[in-house]
C-alpha cells in the first residue's frame, strides 16, 4: 500500500499541482488546470446542495396541505419550519416527566403495529447504538478476514466476550463492518480475537476512508501497524 499523498494547506487536501519553478505552462494547460481545480472543488459542493435541496423539498412536501389551508397556497420553507419546531417540542418532551410518559405511550402503541413494529425497533436500536458512548458502541477499528482468508476488511469492534469450546474459553470478539459508500449498513460478524489485526486508525478516520472508497486513505504504517503482525490478538 502506497503511502498517502500529502499536499499543501493552501489546496485542502485535494489534488492541486503547482507549477514548478522555471518551467512554462501553455496558455490551453492553464483554462485545463484551472477547470480541473473547479471541476474537484464544485463536485462535493454540488452533491452537497443536490442532497440539501432533496431533503428540503421532501420535507416541505408534506406540509403542502397544510399550508394550503392556512394561507391558500403553498409557501416555500414552512414545512421545513414545522419540522424545525416539531423536532425541538419533541426534545423538550423528552426532557420532560409527563412528556416522556406520553413519548413512552407512542412507543407502545407502534410495538403493536405489525410492519411498523420491526422498522422502528430497528431504528431505535441503531439511534441508541450512535447516541450512547463510544466505548458501548465502537470501539476500536480493527481488520478482519472476509471474504476470504486473504483479504482483509476494514471493521468496527462492538462487543467482546469467552465462547465455552470444548478446550477450555476462547475469547471472541463482535464486529460490524460497514459497506461503502453508505456506513449506516453493513455485516455483523463474529471472529475469534486470534483472527483479527489491530490498526492504529480512529473511528473518524476508518469512517471516512470507508465512505469514499479507499480515496481518503491512510499510512501503511497506520492501517498495519508492526505490533498487529507479532501480537494479531486485540
Amino acid at each position: 500500500m502506497d503511502e498517502a499523498p500529502k499536499f499543501p494547506p493552501e489546496t485542502t487536501g485535494l489534488p492541486i499541482q503547482t507549477p514548478e519553478p522555471g518551467k512554462k505552462t501553455t496558455f490551453f494547460g492553464l483554462l485545463r488546470a484551472r477547470f480541473v481545480t473547479g471541476l474537484l472543488f464544485a463536485f462535493p459542493l454540488v452533491v452537497t446542495l443536490f442532497f440539501g435541496r432533496f431533503l428540503f423539498d421532501l420535507i416541505d412536501r408534506w406540509a403542502d396541505p397544510i399550508s394550503r389551508q392556512l394561507f391558500d397556497r403553498v409557501v416555500p420553507g414552512f414545512g421545513a419550519a414545522i419540522f424545525v419546531v416539531g423536532i425541538f417540542l419533541l426534545g423538550v418532551l423528552a426532557h420532560n416527566v409527563l412528556g416522556r410518559r406520553v413519548l413512552q405511550w407512542g412507543e407502545r402503541i407502534f410495538a403493536r403495529i405489525p410492519v411498523l413494529r420491526a422498522v422502528y425497533t430497528g431504528t431505535r436500536e441503531v439511534t441508541k447504538a450512535f447516541a450512547s458512548n463510544r466505548s458501548r458502541s465502537f470501539r476500536r477499528v480493527v481488520l478482519v478476514p472476509f471474504p476470504t482468508g486473504d483479504v482483509w476488511g476494514v471493521a468496527f469492534v462492538t462487543g467482546e466476550f469467552d465462547e465455552i469450546t470444548a478446550d477450555g474459553p476462547r475469547r471472541v470478539v463482535t464486529v460490524f463492518m460497514p459497506t461503502t459508500p453508505n456506513p449506516t449498513t453493513g455485516f455483523f460478524l463474529v471472529y475469534p480475537a486470534a483472527s483479527i489485526k489491530a490498526t492504529d486508525l480512529s473511528v473518524e478516520e476508518a469512517l471516512r476512508m470507508v465512505i469514499s472508497g479507499g480515496l481518503v486513505s491512510t499510512t501503511q504504517e497506520r492501517l498495519f501497524p508492526a505490533r498487529a503482525a507479532k501480537d494479531p490478538a486485540p
